[in-house]
């Protein structure tokens, strides 16, 4: 995503998919109902397979086809009779994700700071510095989208696959709960200048202080999140 792209106009989750090849097709579907969940654009409820698949312009066989993996991933849940719902996200589901999460990126920061090439850093680097001083103009899934390439980038740049694909499950569930708190721009600047911190031990090598980054960074962000879902439950 570019500066250019935070001007355009908002888009829905949803939007009509262009044509493409079965396989391709279903990832994508799969990856918009992620995303469609995290942003709340998919209401509570039976999940309402014909109307998802005329919003995007498919038929029902690609939405069949991504249940499953959504409902592995904790975002959908078989529900008595036949279909599947939006599953509700719990407080004790932030505080496992994050304790995997943080299990993994402090391992992976830490290879980061030893090994990563030093054009895996300074594409780290360039991330922050891009959307540093774009994002108070981004929507929320602009937001999301920033975030997940500072932390995807780290992950890539250990050029360890197992890596980036143990925290797919995991982030879906990052992201409904960041969607909660997206709305204040104090948690995201907070959030950026740690992103900042974390770029700039890995750009000294300082792999004990890119780790702690880490863990100060997660830690923060999850208890962030369980207050907010706690208020939200609340009200």
């Amino acid at each position: 995503m570019t500066t250019e792209d935070a001007g355009s106009a908002k888009s829905s989750a949803l939007e009509q998919l262009p044509p493409r090849d079965t396989t391709t097709l279903v990832r994508t579907v799969r990856d918009r109902l992620r995303l469609a969940i995290a942003l709340e654009e998919i209401p509570s409820g039976k999940l309402n397979q014909v109307q998802v698949a005329r919003q995007l312009g498919v038929s029902r066989m690609p939405i069949r086809a991504a249940i499953p993996d959504l409902v592995a991933e904790g975002l959908l849940e078989n529900v008595p009779g036949g279909g599947v719902a939006v599953r509700p996200l719990t407080e004790s589901d932030v505080r496992q994700v994050y304790e995997v999460r943080t299990a993994l990126e402090s391992s992976a920061v830490r290879n980061v700071a030893e090994h990563a090439s030093d054009e895996s850093l300074r594409r780290i680097q360039a991330i922050v510095d891009e959307h540093g001083a774009a994002f108070a103009s981004y929507d929320a899934g602009q937001l999301l989208a920033a975030d997940r390439e500072f932390h995807m980038a780290i992950l890539s740049a250990t050029h360890n696959l197992h890596f980036q694909r143990a925290i797919v499950p995991v982030w879906s569930i990052v992201e409904r709960a960041m969607v909660s708190v997206l709305h204040s721009t104090n948690v995201f600047d907070s959030a950026w200048r740690e992103h900042e911190e974390i770029a700039l031990a890995l750009r000294d090598r300082e792999a004990d202080a890119a780790e702690a980054a880490v863990r100060r960074h997660l830690g923060k962000a999850a208890e962030k999140l369980v207050i907010s879902l706690g208020g939200s439950a609340a009200s």
